[in-house]
């Protein structure tokens, strides 16, 4: 089959046919035009001035359609990429790396719709990838439709960010996008029992009440904005029959009340907090049942009445000229955009990401702090420093010679193998007991020119050896105030118990004993090790 081969990038302006295989350059599309089969776009896809591209997955047997950079729709352009109903194995991909993000735009009156395909963010064998972030920015007038598309969460995140009068409108998508962010005067229509996204609602110059959806079955129906639910915004969300996850972007510019259904520990609500201009102390901020008001600042901007957070609650963002203290508290995802400075003091920082990103430079201190997340990065000329903490699995990475991240003391441990999102924490107390969006392992240095390790144990506890009989393997009561009783799969044959604190110390070591006092431990985790011939296991147990 033909081969069509663009070495500088190319024009399409009149009616064309792509025949499937094929491979191509940059390409910039002007009028209608299709593509049947398997297709490699090798640059930029720019459709502009009223062009169409139709990708017809529709054909038997597995395709794909590969965009290896950036996608423009523009001047009401049209992209539609479809498979049939049902049909599974089609494939959409736009190529990351993950020092190279690739970015997919629409604005004036143009249209994208995906049908019945799988989305990906990476080519090639995804087994032990690391989840892919990547943009989709809606501008203008522009309509997303998905419809029956999905994507794997714990390898490619979809983040959408939604402006101006753009819609979405989906019926049953499955994480695409992965997060979607309304705000402007966009709006969002969707349908379907099966839906799932993160659906992140804005609150910009906005003091209001937010009520959550009354009724506590699931799907739900619902619409919330332009007045619609007593709420004074300007996007506007309608769900009909769909369960999307709610979460509220609070800007320092805007005060929001919350009342929720005090649904089940999954929760009901996560929440982003922006901060600039100004001198901050977060403490305590938890999981679960929340009737509070959040002092994040002298006026408290956030009131919580009968709230379920779920274990992924809380995201801090600091925008520009900041001072903040976070302490003591369980927090999913800290970002600096501006030049600002973020104090992390005693805390559980869990599953997402860590950057100091700021231009022009910014800082962020960690101490005494156990850290599971996907990624620690710093960028433009900013620092990190992280002092005695706690890391499981992670990747640290630089974007530039001139940012830098310090790692002072404290503890390596690996990220346990056949982790899942049913399985990677605690609903209860968000605590992790392992990271789906990383590879098993110990933390991974991208960038060693600029990522400094001090006085590091790299190797405090050894992964989870998984055997045939390791479901006999158990620890019990956990928490407890005094006595842990240890189960060992093979209790006749020799053995030893060790106990560790967080941060890799040996307390305690047995080889005769299954019951083990831990009654003079202060309060806190600790890491249980069983080893026997060449098997290992681990636990963390909770003295209480």
């Amino acid at each position: 089959m033909k081969k069509l081969f663009f070495i500088f990038t190319m024009i399409l302006s009149i009616q064309q046919s792509l025949s499937a295989q094929c491979h191509i350059g940059s390409v910039t599309i002007t009028s209608s035009t299709l593509i049947t089969g398997s297709c490699v776009i090798n640059g930029d896809l720019t459709i502009v001035n009223g062009g169409t591209l139709n990708v017809d997955l529709t054909g038997i047997g597995a395709d794909t359609f590969v965009v290896q950079g950036n996608i423009l729709l523009q001047g009401n352009a049209v992209l539609w990429i479809h498979a049939a109903p049902g049909a599974s194995g089609d494939q959409f991909i736009v190529s990351n790396t993950y020092n190279e993000q690739r970015t997919i735009t629409t604005k004036d009156s143009s249209r994208l719709k995906l049908e019945n395909i799988e989305f990906r963010t990476q080519e090639g064998n995804l087994a032990n990838a690391v989840s892919m972030y990547m943009n989709y920015n809606a501008k203008d007038n522009s309509i997303l439709y998905v419809n029956k598309t999905w994507l794997d969460p714990l390898k490619a995140w979809l983040l959408c960010n939604m402006f101006n009068k753009s819609t979405l409108i989906g019926f049953e998508p499955k994480s695409v996008p992965t997060e979607t962010y309304l705000q402007d005067t966009a709006q969002i229509v969707l349908h379907g029992a099966n839906t799932s996204m993160g659906l992140w609602l804005n609150f910009q110059d906005i003091n209001d009440t937010l009520n959550l959806p009354p009724n506590q079955a699931l799907p739900y129906t619902w619409k919330v904005g332009r007045g619609f639910g007593g709420l004074a915004s300007p996007w506007y969300l309608e769900v009909d029959t769909a369960n999307p996850g709610l979460g509220v972007q609070i800007f320092p510019s805007s005060k929001i009340t919350v009342n929720g259904s005090g649904l089940p520990a999954t929760g009901e609500l996560k929440t982003a907090v922006m901060f600039a201009n100004g001198t901050d102390t977060l403490k305590n901020l938890k999981t679960g049942l929340q009737n509070t008001t959040v002092a994040d600042g002298p006026n408290g901007r956030i009131t919580l009445n009968n709230v379920n957070l779920g274990p992924i609650a809380w995201q801090i963002y600091i925008l520009m000229n900041e001072d903040l203290f976070i302490k003591k508290s369980v927090i999913n995802e800290i970002g600096i955009a501006g030049p600002s400075h973020v104090t992390v003091d005693s805390c559980l920082l869990q599953l997402a990401v860590i950057g100091a990103v700021g231009a022009g430079g910014c800082t962020m201190t960690i101490n005494n702090t156990e850290i599971w997340n996907q990624s620690i990065n710093a960028a433009n000329n900013s620092t990190m420093i992280l002092n005695n903490c706690k890391v499981t699995g992670s990747v640290f990475s630089t974007a530039d010679a001139q940012s830098h991240i310090t790692v002072n003391g404290g503890c390596f441990f690996s990220n346990p193998a056949g982790c899942t999102p049913s399985t990677m924490v605690n609903i209860a107390t968000g605590q992790p007991n392992c990271n789906p969006f990383i590879p098993s392992g110990f933390p991974q240095n991208l960038t060693p020119a600029t990522v400094t390790f001090n006085s590091v144990n790299n190797n405090c506890v050894t992964g989870i050896n998984e055997t045939a009989n390791a479901n006999n393997f158990k620890v019990f009561p956990n928490p407890s105030q005094d006595i842990i009783q240890v189960n060992i799969p093979n209790p006749n044959q020799n053995f030893s118990i060790e106990v560790y604190s967080a941060f890799g110390q040996l307390l305690l070591k047995t080889n005769d004993k299954t019951i083990i006092d831990i009654s003079n431990f202060t309060h806190g985790i600790y890491i249980i090790t069983v080893k026997q011939d060449d098997k290992i296991w681990t636990r963390k147990i909770v003295k209480k």
